[in-house]
């Protein structure tokens, strides 16, 4: 008779009870691993499955499924296309979106460049910086000419905001304090860095990378001296710091602002009343640097592809939807009843996509 493994021999035939009971419990937790590695691995094949079916089933139905970007949250951009994405997918029988979170409009500049998403936000200076290879741009090896303009998307405004009570009354007051440029990868970060350099107190200042609703709760608790975001007026972490707290937006210095313009034809200066959006802000005016930023989309992406997505995106039925979830679409869609974004685009060096053209020559634009 064969010889019964030791580890299922009966308790009779064993001299004492501790290894027994130390193989049992030992046994325990092997089936309790080999359980929940299965559970794992069946949850996962479910899952792939499902992912599968839906994939089947879309690719059956004709849809498309495209990615979108804008930022990180706690920025408006993150908001503006998960509008996008909800218009599109609410509304469309060929196109489903997915919005995705990035690091703002480097990345997303970047990212659909490669057309590693389809559409993303991004601005006119970047657009302008991507063609020409310019900082922050230079060294990608992406083709130059593979991003294409969809539409206006609203004005961004460099907004730096500290609390009230602070000691920091101008923009030169930064000097020495600690500062969060925003996420590396963000357009917040780059035109940061770009400001307090132009100034001459890069150097000084304490420099932090925290997204913007941390950023936020870091004033708010003074770990934090100021922190920055180009945004419309009603930017969501600015208001979440308010809400808080009263807060001061620091004008720029001209010197500073002119750095910008000189930089890039999309730059423009402006002074600005947030109305009584920002506690501590009530009708107090400030001067700052403004761009238009614009949703575009790698050149590859399908004419037909496009054209929903614009025109879902900027149909005026879907006007309220697009404000309630992203307020700064209030100004991009009034910039979208003027052909004037086209000629800012071109300043760019921004064509219109195929898909998007169609559109605007429906509404009467004239698109070369």
């Amino acid at each position: 008779m064969d010889a019964i493994p030791s580890r299922v021999l009966p308790q009779k035939n064993r001299t004492t009870k501790e290894p027994y009971l130390k193989s049992v419990a030992k046994g325990g937790k092997e089936m309790k691993m080999n359980f929940r590695k299965q559970s794992a691995y069946l949850a996962g094949v479910a899952t792939f499955v499902v992912s599968l079916f839906v994939a089947v089933e879309l690719q059956a139905a004709g849809v498309t499924q495209i990615t979108v970007t804008g930022a990180g949250k706690g920025a408006n951009a993150y908001r503006a296309l998960a509008a996008v994405a909800e218009v599109v997918n609410k509304n469309s029988k060929t196109v489903q979106a997915t919005n995705r979170e990035s690091g703002g409009f480097v990345e997303g500049t970047r990212l659909v460049a490669g057309n590693r998403v389809q559409v993303a936000m991004s601005s006119g200076p970047f657009a302008d910086f991507w063609q020409r290879k310019l900082t922050p741009f230079e060294r990608d090896t992406i083709p130059r000419d593979s991003l294409r303009g969809v539409g206006p998307s609203g004005d961004s405004i460099l907004q730096i905001a500290v609390l009230k009570d602070s000691d920091i009354k101008t923009f030169m007051d930064l000097k020495g304090k600690r500062v969060n440029l925003g996420p590396k990868g963000s357009n917040s970060y780059w035109m940061i860095e770009f400001a307090l350099k132009q100034a001459g107190i890069l150097d000084t200042v304490r420099k932090d990378s925290l997204n913007w609703n941390d950023a936020a709760t870091y004033m708010i608790d003074h770990k934090l001296d100021a922190f920055g975001i180009p945004n419309p007026i009603g930017a969501p972490a600015i208001l979440q710091a308010s809400y808080s707290a009263p807060i001061r937006i620091l004008t720029l210095p001209d010197a500073v602002i002119q750095k910008f313009v000189d930089f890039s034809p999309g730059y423009y200066k402006d002074t600005l009343n947030p109305g009584t959006l920002y506690k501590g802000m009530e009708n107090q005016t400030f001067t700052t640097v403004v761009y238009m930023s614009m949703l575009v989309a790698n050149k590859d992406v399908p004419d037909d592809v496009i054209y929903e997505v614009t025109r879902h995106s900027y149909d005026p039925k879907n006007r309220d939807t697009m404000v309630n979830i992203a307020v700064g679409w209030k100004s991009g869609l009034e910039q979208a009843k003027d052909a004037k974004f086209i000629e800012i685009m071109k300043l760019c060096g921004m064509k219109l996509h195929p898909g998007a053209a169609r559109y605007w020559k429906e509404k009467g634009f004239k698109v070369d």
